[in-house]
């Protein structure tokens, strides 16, 4: 997971967690198998820069079985926390949107400067 904890702290949203957060029992630098049950299972949706979680095979059953729903920064290159909380500002409407329509899930959505578009698990 991306570090939310520096996003949040710049972000007016107090609904955001974070790994490590008192509120949520992920502790920082969790692996996925064990975040993704805790996040399913709460029906929190997830904010992650980790692009390449797609594309394993193991981790991505764990997002669809656990019914995971979440938004990743998939950008071609890397970007700052600051970049990154802007290309979030940008879109949060939208994103707000998606979590409106799309309640349950499993579902993933690419989030880059320009865009979002669903990610087809």
């Amino acid at each position: 997971m991306t570090d939310l904890g520096q996003l949040q702290a710049a972000a007016p949203h107090d609904d955001v967690v974070y790994p490590g957060h008192l509120h949520i029992a992920i502790p920082r630098a969790a692996l996925d198998d064990g975040w993704l049950p805790v996040v399913g299972t709460l029906g929190l949706v997830v904010i992650t820069q980790d692009k390449r979680i797609r594309y394993r095979p193991v981790e991505r059953l764990m997002w669809v079985q656990h019914c995971v729903r979440g938004f990743m920064l998939t950008g071609r290159r890397s970007q700052s926390t600051i970049d990154s909380r802007a290309v979030l500002a940008h879109h949060w409407d939208e994103m707000d949107r998606v979590m409106e329509d799309l309640p349950i899930g499993a579902w993933m959505f690419g989030v880059t400067a320009d865009a979002t578009r669903q990610i087809e698990l």
